[in-house]
């Protein structure tokens, strides 16, 4: 174990890993540039002789330190963070600590769009296989916390974000999982080719008696067996493939080695749209390779009705459907939300800059959407993109409440309002949850 921990971001995962060496042999520093936290909290772990907080500041990265825990929302491009690594001090985050000092079986999933919908799903698979299944990571349940109660046959389905897997070193899932890869978090990884980096290391410690799961409808995942170590399974909504999981005559059909089976019709997913019709593809692939019986995933993708803030209806109002979709939190995600609507759209979107490009995100509001409502950082960059385009009904608003006040008077009997901001939600809010309970909040008090 490590003498000196230096703990960098009180979030979830910050006070996960705080609570896991507070009570060994170790000093802990704890670092953040906020202040705002629970201050009876802070005063009771602060009693512990081998703690002390340092809130409202950053490291230096001179600091006597054995180990320095980021928070995944921290950039490690930091100077402070070049500094510990420059002298040699090991950089990690909770998932690492997590594979490192915990047990279980790792399932990891990542990609841009659509890792919570599989990630849930997964683990109601999972779940009704095995009652020993924890769903965590990104979802928003430290794996850390889990892992190091669980043992050695513990499934642990493990949603994983860029920027958790930029901090791994041993990390291994024994089966991996990359959904897709689109333009997202540029303000922190300035190019697709280091984006793609940091997502690819998901499988770069796995052996080639494991899997990796990939989506073959993207060409960005086409890689060569001949470079990866683990088995490559590809799923596909669109190719009839020799082996994987694709759908065949409106069936989804599992052809691995020898093998062909028909798991279930396409037509008794509930989900709506065409991407989730690739996670559910994407999760039967992980349970298949798992061993799970076919009878057992078509029952669970027959029940699965989705996730909060994830084309969520809140309610119908005067014939007009409100859809909650905060989760979409990048333009390539609003595109797959646009896509499965079968009505005009008043659209609410906008929020923190990312550095996205919009011209695909306004071409797919184009032939759907009504009336765009914009609002956020980007109401202005999402504006300019739009009338440049030819799109002229818009609205820009301040907050939320103003924005569902402005949808409902544009909607019309049959019509769609749709929370779908193309943007993560870091400039008005703490997370997209929070946005999408804002959202909700003021549709159920129409």
């Amino acid at each position: 174990m490590k003498n000196n921990i230096i703990i960098v971001g009180l979030g979830k995962t910050g006070f996960c890993v705080l609570d896991y060496f507070i009570n060994q042999d170790v000093n802990i520093q704890v670092f953040d540039s906020k202040t705002d936290y629970d201050s009876d909290k802070i005063a009771k772990l602060s009693s512990n002789k081998n703690v002390i907080f340092n809130l409202g500041k950053n490291p230096t990265g001179d600091e006597e330190a054995d180990m320095v825990v980021m928070s995944p929302g921290i950039s490690l491009d930091l100077e402070f963070v070049k500094k510990f690594i420059s002298r040699n001090i090991e950089v990690t985050g909770e998932i690492e600590l997590s594979y490192r000092y915990g047990k279980g079986r790792f399932v990891g999933i990542t990609g841009t769009n659509g890792k919570t919908t599989t990630t849930t799903l997964v683990g109601d698979i999972f779940k009704a296989y095995k009652s020993d299944t924890k769903v965590v990571g990104n979802i928003g349940y430290p794996a850390l916390e889990q892992a190091v109660v669980s043992d050695a046959d513990t499934f642990l389905i493990t949603e994983l974000s860029s920027f958790q897997l930029e901090s791994i070193k041993t990390f291994r899932p024994y089966i991996s999982a990359i959904l897709n890869i689109t333009e997202d978090h540029l303000n922190r990884h300035k190019t697709m080719s280091e984006y793609m980096k940091a997502k690819f290391r998901i499988f770069e410690n796995q052996s080639s008696d494991e899997f990796l799961v990939l989506n073959y409808d993207d060409e960005l995942l086409r890689l060569s067996q001949s470079e990866i170590k683990p088995k490559i399974i590809y799923f596909s909504r669109r190719e009839i493939l020799k082996e994987g999981i694709f759908v065949e005559n409106e069936q989804i059909v599992a052809c691995i080695g020898n093998t062909k089976e028909y798991i279930m019709d396409v037509k008794d997913i509930l989900l709506l749209g065409q991407h989730n019709l690739e996670n559910v593809l994407a999760a039967v692939s992980i349970a298949v390779l798992a061993g799970i019986d076919k009878s057992i995933i078509k029952q669970e993708v027959m029940n699965f009705r989705g996730v909060e803030h994830r084309l969520e209806l809140v309610r119908t109002y005067n014939d007009v459907n409100y859809i909650n979709d905060s989760k979409a939190t990048n333009p390539d995600s609003s595109i797959k939300a646009l896509e499965a609507m079968n009505t005009p759209v008043i659209l609410i979107a906008g929020g923190m800059d990312k550095q996205s490009d919009y011209s695909s995100f306004i071409d797919s509001c184009i032939p759907k959407v009504k009336h765009l409502i914009l609002l956020g950082e980007t109401k202005d960059v999402i504006e300019k993109t739009a009338i440049s385009k030819g799109l002229l009904n818009i609205t820009k608003v301040e907050d939320m409440k103003q924005a569902v006040d402005v949808a409902f008077l544009k909607a019309k009997e049959g019509d769609t309002v749709l929370l779908s901001p193309a943007c993560a939600s870091w400039d008005m809010y703490e997370s997209f949850e929070h946005r999408g309970k804002d959202f909700k909040n003021f549709v159920l008090g129409l």
